[in-house]
């Protein structure tokens, strides 16, 4: 593990245990040899396939486990990672693992080395019911008022091809520009429509499953200001001087404070997900003086430490993610979750297979899996983390059915989290106590279709990755 990993902790995946919701059995991924277990064993008995699976952990809260081997018939041998320890994984042991369960810009660093297969759509039965937002960029690919977003936005990062027929995206590496099986982009920003009149393709890197906005959490009685009201300018707010926070994450940090300059004035960007080395060198430079200044309180590396900032007044505003604010409102903590005018940052999962699953009923098993992220179950759980399902407008009419009741979600709570309603009673949420979330209460940002209609970037890994993480360092050291 680098020292990087060393310092930011398991991100995301703090959360399961801070909510009181993580119950994945994690397990070394070299701990199977092979693909996974098909063979009878010497009683004759047939055994049931391990699926070994690399992931961040976010698709992994209590009780999902559990259900998905009763309702699949498959074990699962979980190994939850930090984002960088799980990349460096991917791209030299492909063989140690089946299913891999990353962000959506991870796959720039490693589909092009070939350890991730591609994935053929036509086996997605609910690949047609997922939003547009993947493939098309937008919720509603005919709004003019919805942005796309900078950076590794989904859709341009969603399709494999080796026909050499479509774009590759403009924040592509330049190992991805030399594959023969590269990562290509549909839709012509521009114009809206797919790349000369192509079809869609046939493969996708990774089929998304969860995803969601963020953007930034602030103390209520100290900022009193609506959750719409909140701009990214905040934190850079001279009056909050010494109790702001952003994230030690270069591909994410960086991102959120070049919505800050932005939104001042003091700067713009072309990409904002994708900044050139004279725009990555005035933003640290822009930094560094605030950081001389003492404008920040701390810059956090893990979900725990992220909470523990705001609960302790330490911090009123600092990147965050939307858990971690439902976690602390449950807690009574006056906190709330900004719904920046600019727009959210966007960040979305890639669920692959490992190019090394060749075994028949391996193979079908991953798919299998692939396909039961969208049934319900994993929909309705990381709904009360405040996170989406890629066919969430199928999630509705599943948590309504008797599938849905004998798990214990209600109609109420779907109101609650996608349609931006008020809560008619107290409502279960991260941490499954039924008063988490409190009558009357509304999500901030409101519903979804509002949330997600406008990004001023994705979570993305840039063509200048290392010179990044070289000048984010070197603001950190300033």
């Amino acid at each position: 593990m680098s020292e990087h990993e060393k310092r930011r902790g398991l991100s995301r995946r703090e959360l399961l245990k801070r909510g009181a919701v993580g119950g994945a059995a994690v397990v070394g991924a070299g701990s199977l040899s092979g693909s996974a277990l098909a063979a009878g064993s010497r009683s004759g008995k047939q055994e049931a396939i391990t699926l070994r699976v690399l992931t961040l952990g976010v698709e992994w809260p209590q009780g999902v486990q559990k259900q998905a081997e009763k309702d699949l018939g498959v074990k699962f041998a979980i190994t939850a990672v930090g984002s960088v320890e799980q990349t460096q994984k991917a791209v030299t042991a492909p063989e140690s693992f089946d299913i891999f369960g990353g962000y959506h810009q991870q796959t720039l660093q490693i589909f092009p080395t070939g350890n991730l297969q591609s994935i053929d759509t036509a086996k997605i039965k609910n690949w047609n019911q997922l939003y547009p937002l993947f493939n098309r960029g937008k919720l509603n690919p005919a709004s003019t008022a919805c942005t796309y977003g900078d950076g590794s936005a989904p859709f341009r990062l969603l399709y494999a091809d080796s026909t050499g027929k479509y774009k590759v995206p403009g924040i592509s590496t330049a190992a991805n520009a030399k594959a023969k099986n590269k990562i290509v982009q549909w839709i012509d920003e521009t114009t809206g429509k797919p790349v000369g009149g192509l079809p869609e393709p046939k493969y996708t890197v990774g089929p998304p499953a969860h995803f969601n906005m963020d953007s930034m959490g602030y103390n209520s009685e100290v900022i009193q200001l609506a959750s719409d009201k909140v701009s990214w300018a905040q934190l850079l707010n001279p009056k909050w001087k010494g109790r702001v926070s952003i994230l030690n994450d270069p591909t994410i940090g960086m991102i959120d404070a070049g919505n800050a300059a932005s939104a001042l004035g003091l700067m713009k960007f072309k990409h904002l997900g994708n900044m050139t080395k004279p725009e990555i060198d005035t933003l640290v430079k822009i930094l560094e003086k605030y950081k001389k200044q003492g404008q920040f309180r701390a810059f956090w590396s893990t979900f725990n430490e992220s909470v523990n900032l705001m609960a302790s007044k330490e911090v009123v505003i600092e990147s965050m993610w939307s858990p971690a604010v439902a976690l602390l409102v449950a807690q009574g903590v006056p906190v709330k979750f900004a719904t920046p005018p600019e727009g959210f940052r966007g960040w979305c999962s890639a669920q692959a297979i490992s190019s090394k699953v060749t075994d028949p009923a391996t193979l079908a098993a991953c798919y299998k899996y692939l396909n039961w992220m969208y049934d319900g179950f994993l929909g309705a759980s990381i709904m009360r983390q405040g996170y989406y399902i890629g066919n969430g407008t199928k999630l509705k009419g599943w948590i309504a059915s008797d599938a849905g009741k004998a798990a214990g979600f209600t109609p109420e709570e779907y109101a609650f989290w996608y349609e931006g309603k008020p809560a008619p009673r107290d409502l279960p949420g991260i941490t499954g106590q039924t008063t988490d979330i409190k009558k009357g209460s509304v999500r901030d940002g409101g519903s979804f279709v509002k949330r997600a209609c406008k990004y001023t970037a994705w979570n993305s890994f840039m063509v200048e990755n290392e010179f990044q993480t070289t000048r984010w360092n070197d603001f950190l050291s300033a």
